[in-house]
């Protein structure tokens, strides 16, 4: 594959329509120093509608799996697929969901922050298209060991965690209802603002975070993401700064669903555990 100014990492876990649509957003904004890697964690059987797509879309790069990596185990086979054939990082690494969709001024704005130092980790504006609200900052501060040990708490039972999503969801309708039909808009005295941690269905990654030690390697299956990113980013002594002038749209929970099962309520617990063991000891 070409040397790339800008890797796009989508991961897929049966969301083939969704995949269509985030492709389509992207192509009529590629050029020569754009590609996409779309690592497959899906066991099911492809649509010939997809699979047309990729072969008509020389900036894609498809990868099957064979059975399901998890988020960053996705985007770690993705980026080490590149770098089998490439020394050095691209610019600007992007791991995304595929349920998300780029606006077309998006890879433009992101090429203007190439000079700026210390740059870790950028959080775009991710306008959920269910709530009207903005994902990011997702973060602000770093969390207290209390407050992780709240969530552990929380974590205990799926249908304790499935109360706490509806009430986080009542809450999000609300602020939805109050900004009206027009969305999120760009707040320019946010632009450049440090934050801790940059909401996982978007992550824009520097070449630095890498170059400095920054991993996509996560200690749980699932969940985590974020703070992992976060926690990297400022040992790695760079900054994760928000950008509400580049906007995605998000087309949420197309892989992993509204309510939590037991199951992913488990992914949830191991990853609050390895957290507090791993970066609050």
């Amino acid at each position: 594959m070409n040397q790339s100014d800008i890797l796009i990492i989508g991961v897929i876990y049966n969301t083939y329509p969704e995949t269509l649509r985030y492709i389509n957003s992207i192509a009529p904004l590629a050029t020569g120093n754009l590609s996409v890697i779309l690592v497959d964690n899906s066991n099911t059987e492809k649509p010939n509608e997809f699979l047309n797509k990729i072969k008509d879309s020389p900036f894609i790069y498809y990868i099957e799996t064979g059975k399901n990596l998890g988020y960053f185990g996705g985007a770690r086979e993705g980026l080490n697929y590149y770098l089998q054939e490439h020394s050095n990082y691209p610019r600007w690494i992007l791991v995304t969901n595929v349920d998300i969709v780029f606006t077309p001024q998006f890879f433009h704005q992101l090429n203007e922050l190439n000079d700026r130092q210390n740059l870790g980790v950028v959080a775009p504006s991710i306008i959920s298209q269910k709530w009207n609200t903005d994902h990011n900052p997702k973060i602000l501060k770093r969390y207290s060991k209390g407050k992780l040990q709240f969530y552990r708490l929380l974590y205990s039972s799926f249908l304790i965690q499935n109360l706490y999503i509806l009430a986080a969801y009542v809450k999000k309708w609300g602020l939805g209802l109050q900004r009206g039909e027009k969305g999120v808009p760009g707040n320019s005295t946010q632009i450049g603002k440090n934050i801790y941690a940059a909401h996982g269905s978007c992550l824009v990654f520097k070449d630095t975070y890498f170059t400095r030690g920054g991993t996509l390697d996560l200690p749980n299956f699932l969940f985590g993401e974020e703070i992992h990113v976060a926690e990297s980013a400022l040992q790695s002594g760079l900054t994760v700064e928000f950008h509400p002038e580049m906007v995605v749209h998000d087309y949420e929970h197309a892989s992993v669903g509204f309510w939590v099962t037991p199951t992913i309520n488990k992914y949830y617990r191991e990853s609050i555990i390895s957290i507090l063991e791993r970066y609050y000891r």
